[in-house]
């Protein structure tokens, strides 16, 4: 009877301490204690140890609960991040604002809403940036914007020869090298493709990424590496075998690739 006493009082506390913290982060935010106790209960989140994102979980709890002054918070600090997102799909003032809307609604809405699935493994900022990039995939993706190689930008054969040379390289080479790279994109893991396009595209680090995968940031660092090595790997190995040429002339169309160019993910992604 005691020993259950003292455990209920250091909940108790525990919330208490969690309240705290997220409500001088957010004054005018109410959150009930058995609300935000239950909501981190569901996460498996250690109510009784210190937390980097505490107020992060605190304003998170009361979206999922429709808190208005949470929902006013969200909308002043976070909405940004969902249209500066969206803008690195797609700058048109139409394209920011649908996604800006579509994200609100996703993050917001529903029973539960998507917001109630975030766990505190990195900040609420990285966590709504990232649905955003998505979201945004999506729509852009749903309106057949995105190619899936821009063949110019990606192959630019000839460092020596006059134009006359580099066209027929690119007329012989450009569409072969284009079809060797789908082929090969459409062979990596889906893991390995959000990879990329997070990575390369949306320019999140290694430690920005770890907390998504819940794995240590060595783990993505290298799980980054293998999918562009692998990507490299198949579409060498694609363009020599639709080519019929050896390792050394693959190797020389290739250069560009290797070397100079930076694989435009955004363009490589079907979803």
């Amino acid at each position: 009877m005691i020993a259950s006493s003292l455990v209920a009082t250091r909940l108790a506390d525990a919330v208490a301490h969690w309240l705290t913290i997220g409500r001088e982060a957010y004054p005018e935010v109410v959150v009930e204690p058995e609300q935000l106790a239950q909501h981190l209960a569901r996460l498996d989140v250690a109510i009784d140890a210190e937390h980097p994102h505490a107020a992060d979980l605190y304003l998170a709890c009361a979206c999922a609960a429709s808190e208005p002054h949470a929902l006013a918070a969200f909308d002043r600090e976070l909405t940004p991040v969902v249209a500066a997102a969206a803008q690195r799909i797609d700058r048109t003032v139409d394209f920011v604002d649908e996604i800006v809307q579509v994200a609100r609604e996703r993050l917001l809405l529903g029973a539960p809403p998507r917001i109630a699935e975030y766990s505190g493994q990195g900040s609420l900022r990285s966590w709504v940036r990232i649905a955003a990039m998505r979201i945004a995939m999506n729509q852009r993706r749903d309106r057949k914007r995105d190619m899936l190689v821009d063949d110019e930008a990606f192959f630019d054969i000839a460092d020596d020869g006059n134009d006359e040379q580099r066209n027929l390289a690119r007329a012989r080479y450009g569409e072969m090298c284009s079809h060797a790279l789908r082929t090969a994109f459409g062979k990596l893991t889906a893991r390995e493709r959000n990879l990329l396009r997070m990575h390369h595209l949306h320019g999140l680090t290694v430690d920005e990424l770890a907390p998504t995968f819940r794995v240590h940031r060595a783990t993505v660092a290298r799980w980054i590496q293998n999918a562009r090595e692998r990507l490299l790997h198949e579409t060498r190995e694609g363009l020599r075998e639709r080519l019929a040429i050896g390792e050394a002339t693959v190797d020389s169309i290739l250069r560009q690739l290797e070397g100079n160019i930076e694989i435009s993910v955004s363009r490589l992604l079907a979803e």
